[in-house]
């Protein structure tokens, strides 16, 4: 009898009772020779020059490998690095690295995208298109069907094994570089999941969801009685009750089909309470930990049973607010487990499980940040950084580690720290905003996060040689978020939207809009659609209205002052259909309002919605944003090469690193 087992990587491997099979294979062989002998005798006599021949293409093929192998391109991908501000640290002298960047290579600002969006503008940066040509306009998109409303970032009812698709088009320029045996090495860039088969390796960045298939959505327990907004919360909020300090709950997790029906999965979690010590004990499947008011804990390993022999793999984080006067914790959006996820979030997948030995257990979730949290005081400024500085440091440590193996090609690694810290604290440097704190301990928070970005920056300089190019960049700028502005409300008030009889205002999701009579709608953070006949389902606008109606609400818009303070809302509009080309054309908003510093478009707008007000303060901690007038804020570039940067725009990039590489920019590139 054969025994044998299967190697993943050598295929069947045979290891016993196989003396037969060498037997016939040894004599087939030995009559091979005798047959071709005459053939074996001529051959011998060009065995030399065969040998040198052999020899020097081997030779010169390892020259030309090595030459081409030699090349180092590292891109640093800094979110929402501003131009002014880095001007201005740099100036103060709290940016050493960046300053020598700027001396010894090159510096310039940086064109954007319209919009400004961070998935627009990484998007087009690993593609080199324009959003006409890769098809993503904004964070929330709409099917004009049914004026239902998806994320962009990814299908997640696609068809096949992984359950997911990326919805934007166009090839990234590293796949380009995979084609010509061209090592690359992308971590974290948005836009990238699920990851595709690149030459090297891919981390999925902004678009992996957490375990329940969200973007991220945290639980929060407590003993309070639940308010409305508790309700609405974007997370999960549950009222619990101690029984001699005892709490009995949940921890939730995916939902499955059972029928027709859906049924969430949970585990137990119990919770013991010692108000004297200001503290409590967990108790979850095999995990048992003590947690101590105000502080996080670590990383610890959750399993959900989906199925009779199905497992999903998460991990989660604790942080106990208060024991006392009201028990408050707060538990993390359970990321998926990086030595098991369901669905790859690297390739090759099981590079996720080889960084987690390497590193420990680290976010895997691609908007790791929890700003929701923050926002509905669930965590406060202080357990709000700590989180940030636990990304930041797991993406530190990941990045040394990738340093250390990079020899040849391409490394791109993101970080999304400058951007988030701005969103949420933008507040304590902006007087004018309307909850300005001057005499706040953060008003220096946004500043030393800029300094703790050049201290990285410092650190790569250990790992570059003098042949290594080095290119740190960000995809647009930052501005303060004051005003909102309600857009959809704006188009009621022109007549150009309108709502059920005797409705005055829409909830989210145009929930009452008259779709026989509305002309134009907006969504997303600053796009106005046309109910075009032959492409909305309810579509009255023919394309002879088109040009028209477009014109009256650039000009409507254009005279747009804010109510209370007189200014100008609106800097600019832009008519799509002449800012961007591509097949994808048709999926565009048909105008995009750039709006002027100060003023952005309402949670609400993306969402469909339409309140009653036009402009109204902005009173959330969300107060800093990028989505205005993308010409008010560009992004920044530097090099530590010595090159030409005038004029330069995101969309340069893929092409120009082609290049560097040898490699023409496929056509459709910009």
């Amino acid at each position: 009898m054969i025994h044998y087992y299967i190697d993943p990587g050598a295929g069947f491997v045979f290891v016993q009772n196989t003396n037969f099979l060498w037997g016939i294979i040894l004599g087939f062989l030995g009559g091979l020779f005798f047959f071709f002998r005459p053939f074996f005798k001529l051959l011998k006599k060009f065995i030399w020059i065969i040998f040198i021949l052999s020899l020097i293409l081997v030779i010169g093929g390892i020259i030309m490998y090595r030459q081409k192998d030699r090349k180092k391109v590292i891109i640093l991908g800094i979110d929402a690095m501003d131009p002014e501000l880095t001007e201005k640290l740099m100036g103060e002298g709290r940016l050493p690295n960046f300053s020598v960047l700027k001396t010894k290579g090159s510096y310039a600002p940086l064109s954007t995208t319209i919009p400004s969006e961070s998935v627009v503008a990484w998007t087009s940066f690993a593609t080199g298109l324009n959003p006409g040509a890769h098809g993503i306009f904004d964070f929330i998109m709409r099917n004009p069907q049914d004026y239902s409303l998806y994320l962009s970032l990814t299908d997640s009812n696609a068809q096949g094994k992984s359950r997911f698709k990326l919805r934007k088009k166009g090839k990234d320029f590293w796949n380009i570089l995979s084609e010509y045996k061209i090592p690359s090495f992308i971590y974290f860039c948005p836009n990238t999941f699920p990851p595709s088969p690149v030459f090297g390796r891919v981390f999925s960045g902004m678009g992996v969801p957490d375990i329940t298939g969200t973007i991220g959505k945290f639980s929060f327990y407590t003993t309070k009685g639940l308010s409305a907004e508790d309700k609405n919360s974007r997370g999960r909020v549950i009222q619990v009750r101690p029984d001699n300090n005892i709490i009995l709950t949940e921890l939730y997790g995916p939902k499955v089909y059972s029928g027709n029906s859906q049924v969430e999965i949970k585990i137990p979690l119990e919770i013991t309470l010692n108000p004297k010590e200001g503290k409590i004990s967990i108790h979850f499947q095999k995990n048992h930990l003590s947690l101590k008011e105000k502080t996080w804990s670590s990383w610890y390993e959750v399993v959900f049973k989906i199925g009779t022999f199905k497992k999903v793999y998460g991990i989660v984080r604790f942080y106990l607010k208060n024991v006392k006067p009201e028990f408050e914790l707060y538990v993390s959006p359970i990321n998926f487990n990086p030595k098991k996820p369901p669905f790859a979030i690297s390739y090759p997948y099981n590079y996720s499980k080889k960084l987690a030995k390497e590193i420990g257990l680290y976010h895997t979730q691609g908007m790791p940040h929890d700003t929701w949290a923050l926002t509905e005081d669930r965590l406060d400024e202080e357990a709000f950084l700590e989180q940030v500085d636990t990304i930041l440091n797991e993406k530190k440590e990941i990045l040394k580690y990738e340093l250390r193996q990079f020899k040849s090609g391409l490394l791109f690694f993101y970080f999304d720290t400058l951007d988030i810290i701005q969103h949420m604290f933008w507040r304590y440097i902006d007087h004018r905003h309307p909850i300005y704190d001057p005499d706040s301990s953060y008003r220096d928070t946004i500043f030393r996060y800029y300094e703790k970005i050049d201290g990285i920056i410092g650190e790569i300089s250990n790992y570059l040689d003098e042949d290594t190019i080095l290119i740190v960049l960000s995809d647009h700028g930052f501005s303060p978020f004051r005003r909102v502005v309600h857009l959809n409300r704006w188009l009621f008030e022109n007549g150009y939207l309108f709502l059920k009889e005797g409705v005055g205002e829409s909830k989210e999701f145009f929930e009452d809009v008259d779709w026989s009579k509305t002309k134009a709608y907006a969504l997303g953070f600053g796009g106005i659609y046309l109910n075009r006949i032959d492409r909305e389902y309810y579509g009255i606008v023919d394309e002879l209205e088109v040009k028209s109606l477009k014109q009256k609400i650039i000009m409507g818009l254009r005279e747009l002052r804010d109510p209370e303070t007189g200014e100008k809302v609106v800097n600019n509009i832009y008519d799509t259909e002449k800012i961007y080309r591509g097949p994808y054309l048709k999926d565009a908003p048909d105008l995009f309002v750039g709006f002027n510093i100060g003023f952005r478009a309402s949670w609400q707008t993306a969402l469909g919605g339409m309140p009653a007000m036009l402009v109204e303060d902005n009173k959330r901690k969300w107060s800093g944003d990028h989505l205005i007038d993308p010409t008010l804020v560009a992004g920044v570039i530097f090099s530590n090469k010595k090159i030409e940067l005038k004029s330069i725009s995101i969309l340069d990039i893929a092409p120009t690193v082609l290049s560097l590489f040898g490699i023409n920019k496929p056509d459709q590139m910009q």
